[in-house]
């Protein structure tokens, strides 16, 4: 028998990363002569620099294509260990600028490490980072639209801008900026004293990676020394809603929509729905009737403004839309008449018509899931702690406070030790109603009250008012005065 062919021996990939080239008005060098090859140790150029690095041609035989290398452009340059893998330059210009990898960075003096992966920035500047196809620099802060979608290695790429006016540091996994940073998403802009991007893996600025290959994404984003966030979406309907959170310092896990922020710190959000009231709904009331959580009769939304002030903190999830805010929690939220309006808890002359503050320890806020019968995303409130809630005919305490958008239902609970109490005047003058119980449910577009576990109700006014259900039926007996509102 014929032995077959021995197979040929593999091919040995040839190194990827190539030779330099410069163009500018005046070169100096120092050349290393050498029986293996004269070898370039350190550069000077001035006027007009743009230094690249080359990719070897065929650095793989029929592999595939090859992203370039860094690009280097500046008025000076000084370029140390040339053509070996840890050469080092220091750019200085009109800006300086560096490009590699999908990063463009600009500054008045630049220095770039290669064999660290190392770019650093001393003074003022702007760096642009690639990110996944169809991904944002950053979630909007809304609590209405779709969660935002995941990115796609196919997608168009996004990008991150980021300008600052101290300094920059970036070691190829992290870029950190300071004083003045200003960093600008799709759909959000960030300020801040400091900010800290984080990626999932490490850049790597040598020439020869495959073309196409997946690029690094931010995974984190860190903010501190005061923060500024300004963000828009937009819901199902096409409605806009705008948001601001002022936070000492926030992080952000792009990955899961993880938010943290450290108080003392404000939201606000300007958005088309329905704010959380106890004056009843325009119109003809149907009579007392067995009511069933069902999604409440279609009004005409305009805008409302909710302003949230905390003190220790806030954390929630911007995929899902849910942000919770803790200690020293104090809101308001009421009808605006046009965008850039705002409503004042302490305005001299009281509360604006149809407003409404809540105070409580916790004060959580999220989009409800889709309920069928509405077109647009709508929101769900939750309290604990010490609630109090007023407006311009109630007052109400609680242990736990929950407001539904979509059923326009109102809750307070106690909590087994005080009862949640209720005190309503429909107009000035007229006697005040109240209901202390252990569960105080309003329909507000029915215009309808229930209780259960009711400890003191002042049936007369209230039958004025609202219809009201009392579970097992009866005057319940009054066990104590009714209390006063404010003690």
């Amino acid at each position: 028998p014929v032995a077959a062919p021995a197979p040929p021996p593999p091919v040995a990939a040839v190194p990827a990363r190539g030779r330099m080239t410069a163009t500018a008005a005046l070169v100096r060098g120092l050349v290393i002569l050498s029986p293996q090859g004269n070898e370039l140790d350190e550069m000077s150029m001035e006027g007009q620099v743009v230094l690249v690095e080359q990719p070897r041609a065929g650095a793989v035989p029929d592999g595939p294509a090859v992203e370039p290398g860094a690009e280097i452009h500046g008025d000076q340059v000084q370029l140390s260990r040339a053509s070996r893998f840890d050469a080092r330059a220091i750019v200085s210009g009109r800006p300086a600028r560096v490009k590699g990898k999908g990063l463009d960075l600009e500054g008045p003096m630049l220095e770039f490490d290669r064999g660290r992966g190392r770019l650093s920035v001393d003074g003022a500047g702007r760096l642009t980072l690639p990110l996944q196809g169809n991904a944002r620099g950053f979630a909007p802060l809304g609590f209405s639209g779709s969660a935002p979608a995941a990115p796609r290695p196919d997608g168009p790429p996004g990008k991150l801008d980021v300008t600052w006016q101290g300094r920059m540091d970036f070691d190829g996994l992290t870029a950190r900026f300071v004083d003045r940073v200003v960093a600008q998403g799709d759909t959000a802009l960030v300020r801040a004293g400091s900010l800290d991007v984080v990626f999932d893996r490490p850049f790597d600025f040598a020439a020869g990676a495959p073309r196409g290959g997946r690029q690094p994404d931010v995974a984190r984003i860190a903010c501190g020394s005061g923060v500024r966030i300004e963000s828009e979406s937009v819901d199902e309907s096409g409605q806009t809603s705008t948001e601001q959170l002022f936070t000492r310092d926030l992080v952000i896990d792009r990955a899961s929509g993880d938010v943290t922020g450290t108080g003392p710190g404000r939201l606000t959000s300007t958005r088309v729905g329905q704010p959380m009231s106890l004056t009843p709904a325009a119109g003809p009331q149907p009579a007392a009737a067995p009511v069933r959580p069902v999604v409440a009769a279609p009004q005409d939304p305009g805008l409302t403004y909710l302003g949230v002030d905390f003190q220790r903190g806030m954390r929630g999830n911007l995929n899902r839309r849910a942000l919770e805010f803790h200690q020293r929690v104090e809101a308001i939220w009421g009808p605006i008449a046009r965008r850039g309006d705002t409503l004042d808890p302490h305005a001299p002359g009281g509360l604006p018509q149809g407003a409404v503050t809540i105070s409580s320890d916790v004060l959580g806020v999220g989009q409800a899931p889709a309920m069928p019968g509405l077109q647009r995303s709508t929101i769900e409130l939750g309290a604990g702690g010490n609630v109090l809630v007023e407006g311009e005919s109630f007052t109400a305490r609680s242990a736990r406070l929950s407001w539904s958008e979509a059923k326009d239902l109102l809750v307070f609970e106690g909590d087994g030790r005080s009862d949640a109490q209720l005190f309503r005047q429909l107009k000035a003058g007229a006697q005040p109603s109240s209901a202390s119980a252990g569960k105080i449910l309003y329909w507000r577009a029915l215009n309808r009250v229930d209780v259960e576990d009711a400890r003191y109700l002042d049936l007369d006014q209230l039958r004025t008012g609202p219809g009201l259900s009392v579970p097992g039926g009866g005057r319940p007996a009054a066990l104590a005065p009714p209390p006063t509102p404010g003690t």
